[in-house]
């Protein structure tokens, strides 16, 4: 009968998402039982699952790798802009489109001061997923992924699963169908920044940058208006996967075979 290494060795990616949503749920669905008030959401889920399976499929060897990727910085400019500039820009060009389908003027002033923002932004960025989760999709789930899936399979693959790991917050009112969809797209977009990086640190970057810009630019519509604001923003995160796609092709996401980020082997 093989060991539970052995297990753990021939099955990382079973072991990783399995771990990633049962250290999150199990943190969640008991408050939601009870009816409290506060829900917690463990977003450090991924993150520590990553680090659990790496450790027991390779040692400090697997560790190491995903370590090394959080903090690469080293990588070309124009990658830092992509990371901040791409997800911002998806999101403010659909505010003037909006209107031309029937929304309100946005309304500018609801978007807070940036000196009001800043620490909002720093907070989320630590626990509300931006840390808690890359290093575990980005850093440990994508290059095993790509060892025997294409680019766009494996992207699909964990964007479903990344869908999946945020159903519980359906349960309290805090998933949307266009959320959903919208994650599974940016599953795309991000192998695509990772596969050219190798960097969980410019992941990270996007997520935080993502997140905010819904967050703080939805904030010019409300009510209606804001949800179809939301589908303007999942509709341009298509556009932007199928130029990827369209772009790189299906296998790499790169122009140039880059060294693969060490995995663990058995």
């Amino acid at each position: 009968m093989p060991s539970f290494l052995s297990l753990v060795r021939g099955h990382q990616l079973t072991a990783f998402f399995s771990l990633a949503l049962g250290l999150t749920w199990l943190a969640f669905i008991p408050f939601w039982l009870s009816g409290g008030e506060s829900i917690p959401w463990f977003t450090f889920g991924p993150m520590v699952a990553g680090f659990i399976v790496a450790a027991l499929a390779g040692g400090w060897a697997s560790v190491k790798p995903i370590l090394a990727s959080m903090v690469k910085w080293r990588v070309r400019p124009f990658w830092y802009l992509v990371a901040f500039g791409l997800p911002f820009g998806a999101q403010l060009a659909s505010i003037p489109i909006n209107p031309l389908f029937g929304a309100a003027a946005p309304a500018w002033g609801n978007i807070p001061a940036f000196s009001e923002m800043l620490p909002i932004i720093g907070l989320y960025a630590i626990f509300s997923g931006p840390l808690g989760e890359e290093p575990g999709w980005r850093g440990f789930a994508t290059p095993r992924l790509l060892t025997s899936h294409s680019a766009l399979a494996g992207s699909l693959i964990l964007g479903v699963i990344w869908a999946i790991w945020h159903f519980p917050l359906g349960l309290v009112g805090d998933l949307s169908l266009y959320g959903t969809i919208n994650v599974v797209l940016a599953g795309i977009v991000f192998t695509w920044l990772y596969q050219n990086t190798g960097s969980v640190l410019l992941a990270f970057l996007m997520h935080v940058t993502h997140q905010n810009s819904v967050r703080f630019l939805g904030k010019v519509f409300v009510d209606g208006d804001y949800v179809q604001q939301q589908w303007i923003g999942v509709a341009i995160w298509a556009v932007i996967a199928v130029a990827i796609v369209a772009y790189y092709g299906t296998e790499s996401f790169a122009r140039r075979e880059r060294t693969k980020p060490a995995v663990a082997t058995a």
